[in-house]
């Protein structure tokens, strides 16, 4: 099975697309939870805003909204298709309301995608991944799949080295595309072949 990579910032080409840039108001000291796949379900707000950027106040919605917080932020459609591929999987679905660059409310159609935790499925040599004096990963140069790790993993994941990274499986990818998403970027992965 093939793996693709699920990219969070959007078309920065297009400026009719919405780009936030920013965590739910309320969640500043917690935000990395959803970058990195911590559990938000102590911290995230029960009324959570979102705001669109000056700079990409979105002329039109997307189905995937673009951000430089390595947030996923999907449509309800979109979310759909992805929790009816991750059932069984450890996945938090977090509404808010969609703001313009005004603080008008512009959709309340929106979630954030946390998958909990990470996967080992990298082949650490192949990705050419750095670790720092302290023993933690500092760079990732590539994302090489390691064949004898990727058996069982599932429809949408954070691999260990990069927990800000959003793989999915071919048949997620597949009913992404079936359906016509927009600003949807999938990025094919690579096996490395060493043995």
């Amino acid at each position: 099975m093939r793996f693709f990579e699920l990219e969070t910032l959007g078309n920065l080409n297009d400026s009719e697309l919405g780009l936030t840039d920013g965590p739910p108001e309320g969640m500043e000291l917690r935000s990395y939870c959803m970058a990195f796949g911590d559990s938000t379900r102590r911290f995230y707000p029960k009324e959570a805003k979102v705001s669109l950027r000056e700079d990409h106040p979105g002329i039109k919605l997307s189905s995937l909204v673009g951000n430089t917080n390595s947030y996923l932020i999907v449509h309800s459609e979109m979310k759909e298709v992805i929790a009816t591929h991750c059932q069984g999987i450890e996945v938090e679905y977090l509404p808010f309301d969609l703001y313009d660059h005004r603080k008008r409310l512009y959709s309340r159609d929106y979630f954030f995608i946390n998958p909990i935790g990470t996967h080992d499925c990298l082949d650490p040599v192949a990705s050419g991944v750095k670790i720092g004096p302290e023993g933690g990963v500092i760079h990732v140069a590539r994302y090489m799949l390691d064949p004898k790790k990727s058996a069982n993993l599932p429809a949408l994941f954070r691999p260990k080295e990069e927990p800000s990274v959003y793989i999915v499986s071919e048949p997620l990818a597949q009913a992404l595309k079936e359906k016509g998403f927009t600003n949807v970027h999938l990025k094919p992965l690579e096996f490395s072949t060493s043995a």
